[in-house]
C-alpha cells in the first residue's frame, strides 16, 4: 500500500514538471515564414495608414515596429507606442489619433489581422501592413 502511494506521487511530480515545461516552451503564433531575407538584400513594403501608403525599403529582416520608426524617422508619419514586458510594443496612437474604449488600430498584413505584435513580426518580401482605425473583438 505504501509503495503504491510512493509510485502515485511521483507519477504525479512528473506530470506536474511535463505540464510546466509545456509553458516554458515557445510557441510560434503565426504561420511560418515562407521566405526568409538575406540581410544584404533590400526589400521594397508598404505601410497603409487610413488610406495612405507610405513605401520604403527595408535591409534584412525588419520588424513592423522598426519599420515604423523607420518611416517616423523620415517625417512620414507619427505615432506612440507601450512596450508591455514579454509581449512587445503595443501602438497607442498613429498620427495624433489615440486608441479609445471602443476603437483601436490594428494591423493586417497582406490583408489578415496580424495574430502577433508588431515587435515580434518580421515583414517578408512583398508584405503589405496595413493599419485600420477600428473597434476591437477584444
Amino acid at each position: 500500500m505504501k509503495n503504491k502511494k510512493i509510485k502515485i506521487i511521483i507519477l504525479s511530480v512528473i506530470i506536474l514538471i511535463l505540464l510546466g515545461l509545456l509553458f516554458l516552451i515557445p510557441h510560434k503564433t503565426i504561420a511560418p515564414e515562407t521566405q526568409t531575407i538575406p540581410v544584404s538584400q533590400k526589400v521594397t513594403t508598404t505601410l497603409k495608414i487610413n488610406g495612405a501608403s507610405y513605401t520604403d525599403t527595408i535591409a534584412g529582416k525588419m520588424s513592423v515596429y522598426d519599420f515604423m520608426n523607420q518611416i517616423q524617422t523620415e517625417g512620414k508619419i507619427n505615432f506612440t507606442a507601450q512596450n508591455y514586458i514579454g509581449m512587445g510594443e503595443f501602438i497607442e496612437s498613429i498620427n495624433g489619433i489615440k486608441n479609445s474604449n471602443s476603437l483601436v488600430w490594428i494591423y493586417y498584413v497582406n490583408g489578415v489581422e496580424a495574430q502577433i505584435g508588431i515587435s515580434n513580426y518580421k515583414i517578408n518580401p512583398g508584405d503589405v501592413v496595413s493599419w485600420k482605425y477600428e473597434k476591437s473583438d477584444y
